[in-house]
């Protein structure tokens, strides 16, 4: 019995362990994507601003690169909005 006992208690420790770990590794992923989110919104208002200039120039390949900033723009929007969900899961809810 006594056996049984500290072997159970062994396991414990080692789950505690493993769970305290993986835990902290969550919230330091979670502080990552925060700041990152953080940093894409500082950008996406410099990029809305310069999207909102007018191009003095009429280059195909300045209205190009002006385009694809905007798509650059619109994508991430959208990573920024799925990752907010991530808390309001719908299956949850």
């Amino acid at each position: 019995m006594l056996i049984a006992l500290i072997t159970l208690a062994v396991v414990c420790l080692i789950q505690f362990y493993f769970v305290i770990r993986f835990a902290r590794m969550l919230f330091q992923f979670e502080d990552r994507i925060e700041i990152a989110l953080d940093k894409i919104n500082e950008s996406y208002s410099v990029i809305g601003e310069i999207l909102e200039r007018p191009l003095f120039f009429d280059s195909p390949e300045i209205r190009e690169v002006h385009r694809q900033v905007g798509i650059i723009n619109t994508y991430l929007l959208s990573i920024a909005n799925d990752l907010a969900d991530v808390e309001l899961n719908p299956e949850e809810e």
